[in-house]
């Protein structure tokens, strides 16, 4: 019985410790763009004319927004993906915890296609919506 509680602390503790590196892990890409700043500006500059886009745009607002929203999905996606594995791996035998870590991991992977193909979707037709906006 106290090898049990003993298992649950650890259990409990080792969520806690994965749980920082994760989160560290997910915001890199902010730091790493941070970077390079400049070089978008410059980029922005030359083609555009300017390095600030019309804010008041409504397909500036909404391409925002999806932009936004679909990043949310594709981290909370990976964080499911993670937590699937990590029940796999921890499962030790246990077939009921390899069906949920199944289930899980399954779940995720059609949520991704779901989340990449709006992203796809929503490119194209915010695409077209600028395009539209330019040629009047």
């Amino acid at each position: 019985m106290q090898l049990l509680v003993l298992f649950s602390s650890h259990y409990r503790n080792m969520k806690r410790i994965l749980l920082l590196p994760i989160l560290a892990i997910s915001l890199l890409p902010v730091f790493a763009h941070a970077q390079y700043t400049d070089v978008l500006d410059d980029t922005a500059t030359e083609v555009y004319g300017s390095t600030t886009a019309d804010s008041g745009d409504l397909t500036y607002v909404v391409g925002s927004i999806i932009s936004v929203a679909l990043s949310v999905l594709g981290i909370v996606l990976l964080i499911f993906m993670l937590y699937g594995g990590f029940l796999w791996m921890t499962a030790g035998g246990d077939a009921e915890q390899v069906k949920k870590a199944k289930t899980i991991m399954i779940n995720a992977t059609i949520g991704l296609i779901i989340v990449l193909a709006s992203y796809a979707i929503a490119n194209y037709v915010i695409a077209q919506l600028v395009a539209a906006n330019l040629a009047s």
